[in-house]
Formats: C-alpha cells, structure tokens, sequence
C-alpha cells in the first residue's frame, strides 16, 4: 500500500499482484481492499477500505471501479463509456483532482466498488441514491471540464499561452465548484437514502 496525493491506490509487488488478481477472478467473490491517498476525497479517505465485486459487469458512469495500471491498484470515478470498434472504453477521474487518467479497456478492470468502510462503518455505493449521485458528480465533471477548456482557450487568446494568475484562478475555480457540486449529490444522496420515501439501500455491515 502506497499513499499518494494523486491517486488512491494499493501498489503490490508484480508476483503477488498477478497472483491475487488471478485467484480473486477464479473466485468471483466480493474482496475488500486496503486505499492509500487522497484523490477520491471525499468519498474515500486515506486508510479507508473498499469492498469490490471483480469484473466489469454492471459497470456504469458515475460508478467507482479499481483498475490495474502496471503493478497498482487504482480506484477512481468512470466519467464516461464509449464505444469502440474493440469494446468499450473507460474514462476515469478522481474527483479530488483536475486530470482525467489516460482511457481503460474492460480487461484492466478489476472491478467496481460496492461499500467503503471507514472505522468500522461500512457504507454501500450500490444503493440507487449512491449511483444517482455518482452519475450526477460524473456528468457534472464533464460539464466542468469542457468550460475549462473553453476558458482556457479563451485565456490564451486573448493573454497569449504563458501561465498566468488568470490561468491560476480558472483551474482554482474549476476544482472549487468540482468540490462544491461531489458535495452537494452527496448531500443529497445521504438526504434520500434517509428519507422514508426514498430507497432503503441495505443494512449497514460489520468490519469487513
């Protein structure tokens, strides 16, 4: 496990990943992991642990997937599926940075994430307010990325392409609302799932 300030992830020695991978995909059962890094905040702390379902089945946007990128593990947001000659491609971001990561194939996919536990609490994303807000936090990453481009090339338009305190301003801006709006669905989320008109999502579990 290796903190990160750019991805939550878990790092293991290439045998041991190989091996884990390849006996959790013979299983297909359900295996929590340990999260080290910040780049899902605030949905996934550091030192939190995830609970995921191996494969990509049933993987839609907005959903929190861990994926394999050489011999780590990462866990970030699907922003988008498209539709390829070779299958579809996953587009991922954390919500906690400004960067997209580069498009996944299906077989890089180790699977979605189901519940995350934090002090013993565990609290599922596969409830129907939980996927609702991670495709409203999803489309609005989108929206907000394509404004920043369009600001961004009106910048240099007008101000030329060196870096400047307007170039500061709109990637502090485009993080501050990204924050704002991930903060809002969630609000929202945990308002419905509460609600006793909204989904009733499944028990709390134990330590897992």
């Amino acid at each position: 496990m290796m903190e990160s300030s750019n991805a939550d992830q878990v790092r293991l020695p290439r045998p041991i990943l190989e091996a884990a991978l390849d006996a959790w995909g013979q299983a297909e059962e359900q295996h929590a992991i340990p999260i080290s890094g910040h780049s899902m905040l605030p949905t996934i702390h550091d030192g939190d642990r995830a609970l995921i379902s191996h494969g990509c089945a049933g993987v839609r946007r907005g959903d929190v997937i861990v994926f394999r990128c050489e011999d780590t593990l990462i866990a970030h947001r699907v922003a988008c599926i498209q539709d390829g000659e070779d299958g579809p491609t996953f587009v991922t971001k954390g919500d906690n940075v400004s960067h997209f990561d580069l498009p996944l194939n299906a077989g890089e996919i180790v699977g979605r994430v189901l519940a995350v536990q934090r002090n013993g609490q565990s609290t599922s994303l596969d409830t129907t307010a939980w996927r609702l807000s991670g495709w409203l936090i999803a489309v609005g990453t989108l929206a907000w990325a394509r404004l920043y481009g369009c600001a961004r090339d009106l910048k240099r338009r007008l101000f030329g392409s060196q870096p400047s305190h307007v170039t500061t301003v709109l990637r502090q801006g485009t993080r501050f609302f990204s924050r704002l709006a991930l903060t809002f669905a969630q609000a929202v989320a945990c308002r419905w799932k509460k609600s006793p008109n909204g989904p009733s999502g499944p028990p709390e579990q134990d330590d897992i």
